[in-house]
């Protein structure tokens, strides 16, 4: 696929010029492949609202899984994880032992509840927020999957900072276009929504004298830093004419990481928490051969 390929070579890329960051790009990569294979799009749950009043579409999904698929993604990904040389070995081993559910960490993955996410887990600490960043990419195929089914379904009036698919915060936005229209891209599903031009995506404050902006020196031209004094957050901001695919997000997020660097040490944070509460149930499909032979689950 061309996608498949594009995504190859900015991985390609970024391994050139950041070799300490392969063992990353190589779960990214993983995640990438997976969300490209068919049988997740026969997933997409039905739509069980509009999307109005805030209300992300992924809320409220029933999700009828395969078992045997995302027992395979969930193992194989922690897998290449634990080998890339992260802290993600005893949670792999523990998953492959049996003592931990596959389907549960896949639930709460794709809820992005984070909190819930370590709980099943058996953790008390996320070393250097690498069970976040698990955890978003373990959704990933799933999220990836709805944001093309139901890209045409976004409200166009939507006017929420987080993600009108999945909840998600937005981790960059595009000044796109000759008018510059502005518009927010969630990491995990590849979301693309239009906001006003001076508005704070997590607090909503359009004080122009609460909003700033700042510059990396390491940054390449048209990127930039907007900043809110108000809840001391902050979102990249790329100059494009066109949309970066959706899939190419979590790419750019990662290639743009020196912003990320200056945001901090002028002490602004991405939220904690996620952007809005999604409850997704994750029920098992029973096999056909069961079916067949008329037994009870």
């Amino acid at each position: 696929m061309a996608s498949e390929a594009t995504s190859r070579s900015l991985l390609g890329v970024q391994d050139a010029e950041h070799p300490e960051w392969r063992p990353l790009l190589r779960v990214i990569k993983e995640a990438l492949r997976e969300a490209e294979r068919p049988q997740w799009a026969r997933l997409v749950p039905a739509l069980e609202h509009p999307g109005r009043r805030g209300r992300p579409l992924l809320d409220g999904a029933v999700i009828n899984i395969a078992p045997r698929l995302v027992g395979r993604w969930v193992r194989h990904i922690l897998g290449i994880a634990a080998g890339a040389g992260t802290e993600a070995e005893p949670l792999a081993r523990r998953v492959a032992a049996g003592w931990l559910d596959p389907l549960l960490l896949f639930e709460s993955a794709v809820s992005q509840d984070v909190d819930r996410f370590h709980e099943v887990a058996l953790v008390d600490r996320d070393y250097h927020g690498l069970l976040r960043g698990l955890a978003s990419l373990i959704a990933m195929p799933m999220l990836q999957s709805c944001r093309r089914a139901w890209a045409e379904r976004v409200p166009t009036d939507w006017a929420y900072g987080y993600c009108p698919i999945c909840g998600g915060w937005p981790v960059l936005a595009e000044m796109r276009g000759l008018d510059g229209a502005r518009h927010l891209r969630c990491g995990c599903c590849g979301g693309d929504w239009r906001t006003e031009w001076l508005r704070c995506p997590f607090c909503g404050e359009d004080d122009h004298e609460e909003l700033g902006s700042l510059v990396s020196p390491d940054s390449l031209p048209r990127q930039t830093i907007e900043v809110c004094d108000r809840c001391g957050g902050y979102v990249k901001t790329i100059t494009t004419l066109t949309p970066m695919r959706p899939e190419h997000v979590v790419l750019q997020d990662l290639a743009t990481l020196v912003l990320d660097v200056v945001a901090l040490e002028h002490d602004y944070r991405r939220p904690a928490a996620k952007g809005h509460e999604v409850a997704v149930s994750v029920v098992a499909e029973p096999s056909r051969l069961r079916d067949l032979l008329g037994l009870r689950p």
